[in-house]
């Protein structure tokens, strides 16, 4: 009975200790306190920041106010001018790290050491700024500074600051006609803050760089086509003074590189046939011309699902398929394309493919969607309504059938703007008349296909849309400068500035293309909210932003943001938005 007590307490004893090693082992927050959400820091290094007559073989060392995560310090180390070799990184705990570098320093050189904002605590929590030092193998520092602003893209995806680094090439000493960024590592490397600023310091003055912005997604310091998102400046810098600033980088999405392909054909019924491309389609590709089906005409195109399916398109036939039948699509190389305006792949722009025994009847188009509700209020004097039809229709017929009626039963001329043969845009020719009742009536019976054969036999009815236009009481105004060098229009007899006013960079709220050489703007209807403002310049007077590439180098056109958000108020002029492009 004894022992048996004995070996009971013993028992207890040795999970009481298994249980404090537990506890000892997970280290975590108390219950309910808050996490912790401290940046790392940098408390100690050596070399320090501006030391001069450095030895040629010294190791840097760094140490931390907390715990660093050892993977993230490799990615976000880097030394320029850059050296032959990998680094050997030696670690005292997480704190303390001494990097031997793989080769010995150059003489009289000025070196810049930098952690990016990949450097990451233990906790996850980045550096909030890129740290860096700057030392001399000699008795001189390098002492020219070059600081400038990124912008956000126009379009497309937007990133983080702490996802992009802007690269500097010193071509005083590098050939600018062979440089290949595709291969080399920049002279100097920094990242911007998450306000878009960034700074090159330790340069040198009477030197020509080449400046851009990267989203280096593969982390190796060089410019990945087809893969990394860039930004490009109007042109080289030229250091002609200890200190420069200014230099605009508007950030562009990543180039599209890859041509689409034709994956496969099919037939939906005895006058469809739809087409599957291995990507998204340019709307202005979905043409029945672009397209040859074994003999038999094509008479429309169109994307029946372009928001969940934009790589998928719908043929109309002028005459019946065939049952059993074999039959070759062809997408016309020159004429399809992608978003990134890629030609149709030549190896890829045929499919053969076989109808099946039993074609089903073709059914007539009918009205689907309108984008507007019923009784809406506040629609815009200038509005733009899609109209979505089942099927593609006979443009002639539209004409007869949607009309546009004022509260006093008068029509109201519109234009008919085709995004494909399935889907209308309708605007008006003139804008309409503030805080007024109209109605958009659209006679189903009216609505044809391209083809005879496909009619539809349902009874002829008219629905109604009414909406009211909204009160231009409501409206605020905005205006302002635009600062620009008067060279861009004597150079480009066509050039403009196109303003935009915008609440996300892809929410575009208003825009306008200023007349060649204006460079003052006036928008007359801005709701009320808090806006941007942004501009950039054109060559050709389009809308359109041309952002310049890298590989080859073309750099940008002028482009600028008003530094500030701006709030409108109903009856309220915003005067004096007066920002740079350059």
């Amino acid at each position: 009975m004894r022992r048996s007590y004995v070996s009971y307490f013993l028992a207890l004893a040795s999970c009481a200790v298994t249980l404090l090693l537990e506890s000892c082992a997970a280290q975590a927050p108390p219950p309910g306190g808050p996490e912790d959400k401290t940046p790392p820091k940098v408390d100690t290094t050596t070399p320090h920041d501006r030391q001069i007559n450095v030895p040629t073989d010294t190791r840097i060392y760094f140490r931390f106010d907390r715990d660093v995560d050892r993977a993230s310090f490799q990615s976000a180390f880097s030394i320029t001018p850059y050296l032959n070799g990998t680094p050997k990184y030696h670690w005292s705990g997480h704190k303390e790290v001494i990097v031997e570098l793989p080769e010995r320093l150059r003489d009289s050189t000025t070196y810049t050491v930098q952690l990016t904002r990949d450097l990451k605590s233990r906790r996850g929590n980045t550096l909030l700024n890129p740290a860096r030092i700057t030392f001399a193998t000699g008795p001189l520092i390098d002492t020219g500074s070059l600081a400038g602003f990124l912008l956000t893209p126009i379009s497309g995806q937007q990133l983080k600051a702490s996802e992009i680094f802007i690269f500097a090439y010193d071509i005083t000493v590098r050939n600018p006609d062979t440089l290949n960024l595709s291969h080399t590592a920049p002279d100097l490397l920094t990242q911007p803050s998450d306000q878009g600023t960034w700074q090159f310091l330790s340069m040198k003055v009477g030197h020509h760089y080449r400046v851009f912005a990267v989203a280096d997604a593969y982390r190796n310091h060089v410019y990945d086509p087809g893969v990394d998102a860039f930004g490009v400046p109007t042109g080289d810098v030229f250091l002609d003074s200890a200190s420069k600033s200014n230099v605009f980088i508007r950030m562009s999405p990543m180039k599209d590189t890859i041509p689409p392909e034709l994956q496969d054909a099919e037939v939906v019924d005895s006058f469809h046939v739809r087409a599957h491309f291995s990507e998204a389609i340019d709307s202005n590709s979905v043409h029945a011309g672009n397209f040859v089906l074994s003999g038999i005409p094509i008479v429309a195109a169109f994307r029946e699902n372009p928001e969940r399916k934009p790589g998928q398109i719908t043929l109309l036939t002028a005459a019946p398929l065939a049952p059993n039948a074999n039959y070759t699509l062809e997408a016309r190389r020159d004429s399809v394309r992608d978003l990134g305006m890629n030609e149709v792949s030549d190896s890829a722009c045929k499919v053969t493919f076989s109808a099946p025994l039993t074609l089903r009847s073709a059914i007539a188009p009918k009205f689907s969607f309108i984008g507007i509700r019923d009784s809406a209020l506040d629609i815009p004097t200038m509005p733009s309504i899609l109209v979505t039809f089942s099927d593609a229709v006979n443009w002639d017929s539209l004409k007869s059938t949607i009309c546009l009626i004022d509260s006093g039963g008068r029509a109201v001329a519109m234009n008919f703007q085709r995004s494909d043969d399935q889907h209308v845009y309708l605007t008006t020719r003139d804008s309409l008349l503030s805080n007024v009742l109209y109605t958009i009536r659209i006679r189903k019976g009216g609505i044809q296909s391209p083809i005879s054969a496909i009619r539809d036999t349902a009874k002829d009815t008219t629905i109604r849309f009414r909406f009211r236009t909204t009160s231009a009481r409501d409206f605020g105004k905005l205006s302002g400068e635009i600062t620009i060098a008067d060279s861009f229009f004597s150079q480009n007899p066509a050039g403009a500035l196109v303003v935009q006013v915008f609440q996300t960079p892809a929410n575009i709220i208003r825009q306008m293309v200023l007349p060649h050489g204006t460079k003052h703007y006036f928008f007359e209807q801005v709701p009320n909210g808090t806006f941007r403002v942004r501009g950039y310049y054109t060559r050709s007077g389009s809308s359109e932003y041309e952002s310049g590439t890298v590989s080859p180098w073309k750099p940008g056109l002028p482009s600028g943001d008003y530094p500030r958000e701006v709030t409108t108020r109903p009856r309220w002029e915003m005067s004096k938005i007066d920002f740079e492009v350059r």
